[in-house]
Formats: structure tokens, sequence, C-alpha cells
């Protein structure tokens, strides 16, 4: 079970496409992981999130939601080497 405690970090990027890839290579050398989400024009910012206070005009789409892909440390240098094979 992956944990705080137990898991680092493997990759962090914006691009959704190689996040899926990353994870279908993972998953194919069953490596457990857990990833997390952020949405940054979604964060709070006093009476309203980033988005509704300042908009989004220059903000492209694709880049408002970043990735994060968390393995086992103990997998960790396997998992690098799985991640790196794959097309970019």
């Amino acid at each position: 079970m992956l944990t705080i405690f137990n898991s680092e970090s493997l990759w962090i990027g914006t691009d959704m496409v190689q996040f899926n890839v990353i994870r279908d290579a993972l998953d194919k050398e069953k490596i457990k992981y857990k990833y997390k989400t952020y949405n940054h024009l979604g964060e709070w910012a006093g009476a309203g999130t980033l988005r509704g206070n300042f908009g989004s005009a220059g903000n492209p789409v694709g880049q408002s939601v970043q990735y994060e892909i968390f393995v086992d440390r103990k997998e960790l240098e396997k998992a690098q080497a799985v991640m790196w094979k794959q097309p970019r």
C-alpha cells in the first residue's frame, strides 16, 4: 500500500497524454502507483477562485491541470527506467 511515508514522486507535468502513457507503462510492468491532480485555476484566492477573480485569458486549457504520479520508494528506479523508455 502506498502512503506518504513510503512513496516518491515519479513525474510531474501538465501533459495528459504523457501522463496516461506513463500510467499505462506502469500498469504493464505491474508497478503500483497513485496520482494526484491539481487544478491551479480552481485554487481559492481571497473572495473566490483564481479563475473567478482574474479570468483564464492567456492560460492554455491543457496546462490548467497539473498531474503527479507517485510510486513506492523501493520501485522508484524500476519505474524511472520504464518511464524513460516511453515515447515523448
